[in-house]
């Protein structure tokens, strides 16, 4: 019986074995784990249409040329059919697009994902949807599936760097087709969506066996798979151009990148940008969440005039600001660094915190990522809630106290002195929890004059944070100063020159004069003039009621200023000669921080006093007059008899009095409102104030949307969306100081005013203003509500015509439906109980049911296959293509005078090249500017820019003849019509926004890699049955023809392509029998042969007994006739 049974095995079938045997197995892509098991969540609506929530990544996705704020994964089931994830304009523009595209192009207007997109139905009970969303952001977890993602990305795509921060997972189980009671097969597949904020890749898995959809019950057969970002870049893919079959079965589609099958790599991003969200959201998550201790003791100088005084506060060069701000910065070891930034008219217009000195710039790019280099204002408000932003409230400017002239000292409570002690001085000692400070002088007799000045200044400064600082000035020939820093020599040659240095030291210089900030707490300035050292000492407020010294008890009482080391206090009023020898009570008897001295002092030095000088002088009179009744100015010049040394004294003075003027001058206050709301075309009134007399209110910016009044009422009618930072300035008229608001300026463009929602805003370009978002209701979509639902938004199914406002038309002849979705007019059980025998059709031919052939199996082949099995060959076919194909790359150099942005020139010249006459195509590898900007004559400029294309040969139709033989002219024809177009004003144009580029010659164009014909042969390869060959010419491209369309059988035989190569069926004719494997020869029939032996023998003995017959007719006629002749 079983050999009975083996006798009955086709022939036919073990060849088929035998070569799926011996063929190389590829293996299937297996899909990442999904389900509840893993996490993933259910979502699923027993519904024909419907869509999954909003996913909103924080870092956004970047998606052709554009950040795509909002993710929309369409669930639907059309939509979850064809593997929809669509990114909407808005959170409200949600329908389900059952009916796929032929194709993706530049014009798609929606941006969407599309790992399998046909209408599905999962209203029957069957099939569910499985997702979950990574979000890493950070390096402290990462999943393993993320893990395995990164990991094919660098693997498919050679991004050796990629690390995904954010991945979302969407597997559509068990998917049936629309309608899903009539149709039997199931869909189960993924997409996995990636980005690392700057880079955006998709992978489309489709499970082994699992893509069961009947393609016979598909009407219009149009599945679609690729992507399309809305704004030009897109890509099918390469199932899109194969038979429907092929298109139907992604699971068998072997990737030539990966070897894998059923797996497809896309690059969705256009271009390389950096993700300034994520930055911020990176450095954020590095900070505490509160500022740490000692923040809100840090302020502004509510001024730019204050902040020059307090040199406290340095001038810094940063580039963040722009032209129009300024900047000074402080740094304290214990308290942190402060950057503060002012207007043209001096007004603080923000201050932030720094954390070391000489890095102001890179700390500050934070504020930057966060503030002013994307659109979110959430990640602004979690930046200060960080780092707050630092006002002048709280600013208390630092106490001075001077030396100057023969000498002549202003203590901390400003109480004037003159004392001409002789020797090294406690000038001040001051301290408190975190630091201490001493300042000390050296004073020498000045000539011969019965008087001393300073020569020599000393300051040290302790804290915990830093190691002990001590700066010392010395005077030297010709007005110059030595400065020594620790002991070490510092030079400061340039004017202006700043020096910063890690122990907490800041140097510079300005003139003859030299300061020093000590950690940012006390600053010393030290000038040189008339050979005498003059110097101011400024203390911060930590220091009040703990100082000690010749410059007093800070305490904001003067009478006490005068106090001695053993705590006696000499009254206030007292004469010269107490107050000498109050000072030189402060007289340092041991080794100061001046070092030792070069010259021995006068035991018994007493110097001349002004009631001395004033006796004996008889021309006082004329030096008040001269010296404007300043006290110090006349003794300095009765004492040395040097006018030019009192008129020195006198103009530091009036100096230091100006500079305490200044540190203690405040700017208007501005009171109001913060925030400012309003809806568009509707006005909004607002009322400032100030608590200051003699101000007066205006705009920095004037803007036709806002008026301002000079009382403070403000009125703003939002007429459109530009952006404008409202900036209110009140300024004194006397003094001329300002201050400014910059409130934050909400503007709802809503359809409607209750739609608005004014917590949840965006940034308007790089500006203050803010757009609401919008809450639409259940007839309006758009970002502002402004576009009503049309049924006519969603694409009727094939041939089915759309009327506004009412929706589809009835479905086409022979099909059931509302005109959106349509199936075939069928009887859904006549077949229900029938179903494909095991490996009905061979060669992945598809079996179906038939009911036009009485519920009987049927087979849809291939393109080769002739037979109704899928297993004779015989047609030709596209070649499959190797691994590796290289591209068709050139250089274009371009031209063009708008002054475009990068993205702008890659879209345009992909419109152009995409739309040649041969669409090849594939993407701008490189653009880049090449020169600068030219002005031409007529005052416009000519940007210059290099753009690498590169285009797919593809073996199918003129494109190898194309990109070969044609493309340079073909390009240089395109960018000619282009700019003719833009110049006769037609409106063919592909978006308003195109660049037009000047026309272009052949030298502007270089091909940089091209392939012969025969090269390209070699990445061709007719897969399948053996003794398929390629052939080659220039309108068809590359087939892969069968040797039996060819005549490969001779005298008629029939050709039959089998796995193992063609085989020739011989046919006898006439007489003959052909033989051979290609029926080349031919033999003689044997019932033909014999018919001719036996025929020519019967023509003989015709013949012969014909001749006969006429012989003896003849002869009976001779015979007869002669004897009658005789006889006669």
């Amino acid at each position: 019986m079983r050999g009975t049974h083996w006798r009955r095995v086709p022939w036919v079938f073990l060849i088929c074995l035998c070569s799926c045997l011996l063929r190389p197995v590829v293996l299937g892509v297996s899909l990442f784990p999904y389900g509840s098991r893993v996490g993933d969540r259910e979502f699923v609506k027993r519904s024909v249409d419907f869509t999954s929530p909003l996913f909103e990544p924080q870092i956004g996705f970047p998606f052709g040329f554009s950040l795509r704020n909002f993710l929309y994964k369409n669930l639907c089931v059309q939509f979850t059919d064809n593997g929809q994830i669509i990114f909407p304009e808005s959170r409200y523009q949600i329908f389900s697009y059952p009916n796929p595209l032929l194709s993706f192009a530049d014009r798609d207007h929606v941006a969407l994902v599309a790992p399998f997109w046909d209408d599905a139905d999962f209203s029957s009970r069957r099939g569910t949807i499985f997702y979950q969303e990574y979000e890493t952001l950070y390096d402290d977890y990462r999943p393993r599936v993320v893990q395995q993602v990164e990991s094919w990305i660098k693997r498919f795509t050679n991004t050796w760097d990629y690390k995904a921060r954010w991945t979302l997972k969407v597997t559509w189980v068990n998917a049936p087709a629309y309608p899903a009671q009539w149709t039997f097969g199931t869909n189960t597949y993924q997409a996995i969506l990636t980005t690392d904020g700057s880079r955006s890749f998709t992978l489309f898995l489709y499970q082994s066996g699992g893509m069961q959809w009947d393609m016979t019950q598909r009407p219009g057969s149009r599945v679609l798979m690729g992507f399309s970002s809305g704004d030009g870049y897109y890509e099918n893919s390469p199932l899109i151009f194969q038979p429907v079959w092929e298109k139907y079965r992604p699971d068998q589609f072997l990737d030539s990148n990966s070897g894998l099958r059923g797996l497809q790599v896309y690059k969705l991003h256009g271009e390389e940008r950096p993700n300034y969200r994520l930055r911020c959201l990176q450095w954020l998550k590095r900070q505490p969440q509160w500022p740490g201790w000692g923040w809100n003791q840090i302020s502004c100088p509510c001024s730019w005039q204050q902040g020059l005084w307090d040199l406290r506060f340095q001038h810094i060069h940063t580039g963040w600001w722009g032209l129009r701000s300024r900047q000074l910065c402080s740094f304290s070891s214990w308290r942190g660094g402060v950057c503060c930034s002012y207007g043209p008219w001096g007004e603080l217009l923000e201050g932030w915190r720094v954390q070391s000195p000489g890095q102001f710039d890179q700390e500050l790019e934070p504020q930057q990522w966060c503030c002013h280099w994307n659109d979110q204002p959430f990640l602004c408000a979690l930046y200060q809630q960080r780092w707050p932003r630092i006002s002048c409230a709280g600013y208390h400017p630092p106490r001075p106290a001077w030396m100057f002239g023969d000498p002549h000292i202003t203590t901390l409570d400003q109480v004037s002195y003159t004392f001409n002690g002789l020797g090294d001085f406690l000038l001040v000692q001051a301290q408190d929890g975190n630091s201490s400070f001493l300042l000390q002088g050296r004073t020498a007799q000045t000539g011969s004059a019965q008087a001393s000045n300073f020569i020599a200044f000393a300051a040290q400064y302790n804290s915990s944070g830093l190691a002990p600082i001590t700066v010392q000035w010395f005077l030297e020939p010709n007005d110059t100063i030595q400065v020594r820093l620790n002991n070490q020599t510092v030079t400061l040659d340039a004017e202006g020159q700043v020096i910063f240095n890690t122990t907490g030291v800041v140097l510079s210089r300005n003139g003859s004069m030299v300061s020093a900030s000590l950690d940012g707490t006390v600053t010393i300035s030290v000038i040189a003039l008339s050979n005498i050292l003059h110097a101011s000492c400024n203390l911060p407020e930590e220091y009040r009621n703990r100082t000690e010294g010749l410059l007093g008890v800070w305490n904001d009482n003067p009478d006490d200023d005068f106090k001695m080391p053993n705590d006696t206090i000499i009254p206030q009023g007292s004469n010269e000669e107490t107050l000498f020898h109050y000072g030189m009570t402060w007289r340092i008897n041991g080794t100061s921080l001046l070092g030792k001295r070069d010259n021995d002092l006068l035991s018994n030095f007493t110097p001349v006093f002004i009631s001395q000088l004033l006796k004996n002088n008889s021309s006082s009179e004329n030096l008040i007059s001269e010296c404007h009744e300043n006290k110090q100015c006349i003794y300095d010049i009765l004492a040395t008899g040097n006018t030019r040394t009192g008129l020195h004294t006198k103009k530091l003075f009036l100096s230091y009095q100006q500079m305490n003027a200044t540190l203690n001058q405040y700017p208007p206050s501005i009171d109001g409102h913060h925030l400012v709301e309003a809806y568009m075309g509707q006005t909004t009134l607002i009322q400032y104030n100030s608590s200051s007399t003699n101000v007066t209110f205006s705009l920095r910016n004037n803007h036709t949307d806002f008026e301002l009044f000079e009382n403070g009422t403000l009125l703003w009618t939002p007429k459109s969306l530009e952006p404008f930072t409202l900036e209110i300035l009140v300024r004194n008229i006397k003094d001329n100081l300002s201050s400014v608001l910059q409130p934050k300026t909400v503007v709802c463009a809503c359809n409607r005013n209750n739609q608005c929602l004014y917590n949840q805003t965006s940034w308007v370009g790089n500006s203050s203003l803010e757009v609401a978002d919008c809450e639409c209701d259940g007839n309006t979509f758009g970002q502002y509500c402004e576009r009503s639902k049309d049924p006519c938004e969603e694409q009727c199914f094939p041939n089915v015509k759309c009327i506004p406002g009412q929706g589809c038309e009835a479905c086409p002849l022979n099909l059931t439906g509302d005109g959106l979705h349509c199936a075939p007019l069928e009887d859904s059980e006549l077949c229900q109980n029938k179903s494909c025998p095991v490996n009905y059709c061979y060669n992945n031919g598809h079996c179906y049911i038939s009911q036009t052939l009485g519920c009987h199996p049927a087979c849809t082949c291939p393109e080769a296959f002739i037979d109704t099995q899928c297993f004779l060959a015989g047609n030709n076919f596209t070649p499959s293509i190797k691994p590796g194909l290289p591209l068709r790359i050139i250089q274009l150099s371009l031209s063009e005078g708008k002054n475009a942005s990068k993205a702008e020139v890659n879209s345009s010249v992909a419109y152009i090249l995409g739309n040649l006459d041969v669409r090849a195509f594939l993407w701008n590898s490189r653009v880049e500017k090449i020169e600068s900007p030219a002005a031409l004559a007529s005052g416009s400029i000519l940007q210059y820019w290099r753009v690498i294309s590169e285009f797919q040969y593809r073996p199918r139709g003129p494109v190898i003849d194309f990109l070969n033989n044609q493309l340079l002219d073909a390009v240089m024809e395109a960018f000619l019509r282009q700019a003719l177009r833009r110049r006769c004003k037609r409106s063919e144009g592909p978006r308003n926004n195109d660049v037009v580029f000047r026309p272009i010659s052949k030298e502007d164009i270089s091909s940089l890699n091209a392939l012969n014909v025969s090269t390209l042969e070699t990445y061709f390869k007719c897969t399948g049955y053996k003794k398929y060959r390629l052939v080659y010419s220039p309108h068809n491209g590359f087939t892969c023809v069968s040797p039996c369309s060819e005549d490969y059988c001779e005298h008629g035989g029939q050709c039959q392509h089998l796995p193992d190569g063609p085989h020739c069926s011989c046919v006898p004719f006439s007489i003959y029998t052909p033989w051979g494997d290609r029926c080349e020869h031919l033999s003689m029939k044997l019932s033909a042969a014999l018919g001719i032996i036996f025929g020519t023998l019967g023509a003989l003995l015709l013949l012969g007994s014909v001749v006969f017959v006429v012989l003896r007719f003849w002869c009976y006629r001779t015979q007869c006739s002669y004897p009658l002749d005789s006889e006669s």
